[in-house]
């Protein structure tokens, strides 16, 4: 049994049920293994998810900084959608990215100020390469008040796809991006 098995179990159990709902003897039976054998890896259900939650926060901001790195070519207005868009396709079908967002907004609170300091590392690390993007763009508005209105739209969205459905997200998502671009190349 290796402590990937075990964060990946764990994973998709608190996408399932919740922190609340998991129990460890629960992922242990899911493995197959006794209780006390996942305790040699993970004595406590905070202490797999303070080391889980980091890691996929890292996983993201590499995802990130690949996706804008490998896109930069793109018009700012497509590049910033596309990446809106691709937040929806990776949130259906990753659960480390459900698992970064949901518990974004339902942290427990036994761990809520260390779930709130990582995300807003992985908020950090979005915003600085949106304002890149909006830096080297054609967009009059300063680059970091354009990346504070994206992370505030990013937000929103991902509200969508953590309490709503896929349908609510891409409604939402159309009508938000064309008044969020409208703003931002609307003349001051």
């Amino acid at each position: 049994m290796t402590r990937e098995n075990i964060k990946r179990t764990a994973v998709r159990q608190f996408n399932e049920l919740g922190y609340e709902g998991v129990k460890m003897a629960h992922i242990a039976k899911e493995l197959g293994i006794r209780k006390q054998s996942l305790s040699y890896h993970f004595s406590t259900k905070k202490d797999l998810l303070m080391e889980v939650y980091p890691e996929i926060v890292e996983e993201e901001v590499a995802f990130i900084n690949d996706f804008f790195e490998s896109r930069k070519h793109l018009p700012a207005k497509n590049l910033i959608y596309d990446f809106l868009k691709e937040t929806q396709v990776r949130f259906h079908a990753m659960p480390n990215v459900a698992f970064l967002q949901a518990m974004s907004f339902k942290a427990p609170a036994e761990v809520s100020d260390f779930i709130s300091a990582q995300y807003l590392m992985f908020l950090h690390a979005l915003k600085s390469r949106v304002a890149l993007v909006f830096k080297e763009s054609d967009i009059t508005c300063p680059p970091e008040k354009c990346a504070i209105a994206f992370i505030t739209l990013f937000d929103g969205l991902n509200i969508q796809l953590v309490y709503e459905n896929k349908q609510s997200f891409e409604r939402s998502l159309e009508i938000s991006f064309d008044i969020f671009w409208r703003g931002l190349k609307a003349k001051t």
